[in-house]
């Protein structure tokens, strides 16, 4: 299914059930999408879509990596696409600020609104699409014909908003967390949290959420009320957002230490040195972590950190963990070509 709803599929930022990699896979395409990418891809079944920083969307083949279409963007794109129910959405970051609506098999926009400014994931769920602004709002709109169904006041966002089945986190870019319900958008609480936050953040559960913060926290904050359950320093810069599965919260920091906090016993935790520097998080396998490297590296080592079973070189930084679907890996760099392993 062409269904990718959020940044990296899932709330939890993990694949489920997690994928597993049989051995150390081949190049299988590359794709170009002009002067680079922005944000993650969204990798389906079939299509994988992409964002570029010169105003281009792609819809390329996720088997082949052939183009099916491009769509002109009216600004830069400051965020990757989502899609489903037949459609790409995505959101620019310049000009006027818009969310559009673009037709999976036709390239041809369906609608388009006025939003403000975007910079953060957005959240598809059912029929309501979730954006934050850079201006400061949280605004939910209909998926049918872009209507806004409803807008709420909060704060300038990179994080984005995390969506629930009950409510909507959205953390601003100094140290407050703003909480709604997801349906009405009804106010539930503005907090303080320990640090900034500005990647995704990550679901527990649906009154439980991860994160991290630049300066190295990682901490998991209770909703709606806000409360933060557990904090934990790592001592050095946490790049890139926090990866749940079961209950293991998964993190990367810039000097690759691989941190594993349980969420019941977060105190215990103890990282694994991996022996490079990364600017993204890690993404989560069944057998391993895989780790993008800023010497333009793609490494998977086992849980316990002492092998690593092998690494590709991908001729390019990535901002964003690379995405695993159905054993096949899509690794989309700042600046290069899009590449596929398998």
């Amino acid at each position: 299914m062409n269904e990718v709803r959020e940044y990296l599929g899932s709330a939890t930022r993990t694949a489920d059930p997690l994928e597993h990699l049989d051995a150390t896979p081949l190049i299988a395409w590359t794709a170009p999408v002009g002067r680079g990418v922005t944000g993650a891809p969204a990798v389906g079944e079939r299509v994988t879509a992409i964002a570029s920083v010169d105003r281009w969307v792609y819809a390329i083949d996720t088997r082949s990596g052939e183009l099916f279409w491009r769509f002109r963007g009216s600004d830069a794109f400051g965020v990757g696409p989502v899609m489903g129910g037949g459609a790409v959405y995505v959101a620019t970051e310049t000009g006027d600020g818009f969310v559009t609506s673009i037709d999976l098999l036709s390239g041809k926009r369906r609608w388009q609104t006025r939003t403000g400014q975007i910079a953060a994931p957005l959240v598809l769920r059912d029929s309501i699409l979730y954006a934050a602004t850079q201006g400061g709002f949280l605004i939910a709109l209909d998926t049918r014909d872009g209507a806004t169904r409803w807008s709420r006041v909060a704060a300038p966002s990179r994080a984005g908003p995390l969506v629930t089945q009950r409510f909507v986190a959205v953390p601003s870019l100094t140290d407050s967390l703003f909480i709604f319900e997801a349906v009405t958008g009804r106010a539930l609480a503005r907090v303080s949290i320990p640090a900034a936050v500005i990647a995704p953040l990550a679901m527990i559960s649906d009154s439980l959420v991860a994160a991290t913060s630049p300066g190295g926290e990682v901490f998991a904050i209770e909703l709606p009320s806000g409360a933060v359950r557990w904090r934990l320093d790592t001592r050095e810069p946490i790049p890139g957002g926090p990866a749940v599965h079961g209950d293991t919260v998964f993190v990367l920091t810039n000097r690759c230490g691989l941190w594993q906090i349980p969420v019941a016993t977060p105190d215990g935790a103890r990282p694994l040195a991996l022996g490079c520097h990364s600017r993204t998080g890690p993404a989560v396998l069944r057998d391993g972590v895989l780790v993008a490297t800023m010497d333009g590296e793609l490494q998977f080592h086992d849980r316990s950190g002492q092998n690593r079973q092998w690494s590709l070189t991908i001729e390019g930084e990535l901002l964003h963990p690379p995405i695993v679907h159905r054993g096949q890996i899509v690794v989309a760099p700042v600046l290069g070509d899009v590449m596929s392993f398998r």
